[in-house]
């Protein structure tokens, strides 16, 4: 077994990545694709394709089923090779450092440079976070394929972060600037610093007066955050607020709930260092807030899944 997808990635021909895509497609119909219709669809002799999928298998991108019939499903670091060949492919990434920066329940991320040099961050989604996995028009997209409802919400929560993101860079917040996502893969600007909770900044006035910019511009376009703590703080040259997935719209019934648990959070962190934030003013502007949850919802409707 490889330790990590770089690893595999880098290892794999171009007939294995076509066989790994077309058991991908299969899953439109089938938990477990039927080897003898892989072998059909690639347009290879038929050992070639074994001989692929047995090194997908053996490096862990596959899962095998016996019985009834042989068959193959993706696992999660096969779906991590997808993403990150298609995004190599569009010239979005050049190449990834050889082990993770990070590793979460919900996440794992790569550092990374793109073909001009540029320095990102890859963020692997690992979890279904997203508050807009249980709405009527996703359950309604997915319903056909029940046996991939996990991949599906790890997806959404993919897309649910790259559209904060890009809402709430766009209106001018401290985040990370989105740059592609593909499948549950978001690729973003590289954020030089630490977690604010290990920080040892020592105007914490500074940094607090840009997190409150940022849910005040968030805010203002009706998104919050839904998990603002400390450890999804960076601190670089500014106040960077991260990890967005599970972003609740300010229409949301629980939206009031979601808000006043992260301005206790956070408000409690400064408090130590002696700085207030404005709590009040920032739950007034829930009133006066756009309308991103419905917008991101009608985006649903436009994504392919598979």
């Amino acid at each position: 077994m490889l330790r990590d997808v770089v690893e595999g990635y880098g290892k794999l021909t171009k007939r294995d990545l076509r066989v790994l895509r077309l058991i991908e497609v299969g899953h439109r119909r089938y938990e477990y694709v039927p080897e003898e219709l892989v072998v059909d669809w690639a347009r290879y002799r038929k050992e070639e394709v074994v001989q692929s999928i047995k090194r997908l298998h053996y490096y862990g991108f596959l899962r095998r089923n016996v019985a009834p019939y042989r068959g193959w499903k993706i696992t999660t670091h096969g779906y991590d090779v997808l993403a990150l060949h298609t995004l190599v492919q569009r010239r979005k990434i050049l190449s990834l450092s050889p082990t993770p920066i990070g590793v979460g329940k919900e996440s794992v991320v790569y550092a990374g440079v793109t073909p001009s040099g540029f320095k990102v961050a890859l963020k692997f989604h690992r979890g279904g976070v997203s508050v807009f996995r249980y709405e009527r028009p996703f359950l309604r997209k997915v319903s056909k394929y029940r046996h991939l409802a996990e991949v599906f919400e790890t997806r959404l929560s993919a897309l649910a972060e790259y559209f904060a993101l890009s809402k709430v860079f766009e209106a001018g917040g401290w985040v990370p600037e989105p740059i592609a996502y593909n499948r549950h893969v978001v690729l973003m600007s590289y954020v030089e610093g630490v977690e604010l909770y290990r920080s040892a900044e020592e105007d914490m006035r500074k940094i607090a007066d840009d997190v409150v910019h940022t849910i005040s511009t968030a805010l203002r376009i009706g998104i919050i955050h839904g998990d603002l703590s400390p450890y999804n703080i960076i601190v670089g040259d500014r106040g960077y607020v991260i990890d967005w997935p599970q972003w609740v719209p300010t229409r949301h019934p629980k939206a009031e709930y979601y808000l006043r648990r992260d301005l206790a959070t956070i408000s409690a962190f400064f408090k130590k260092w002696g700085v207030e934030i404005p709590v009040e003013e920032l739950l007034l502007a829930v009133g006066e807030s756009g309308d991103s949850g419905e917008q991101f919802l009608s985006e649903i409707y436009k994504q392919d899944f598979l």
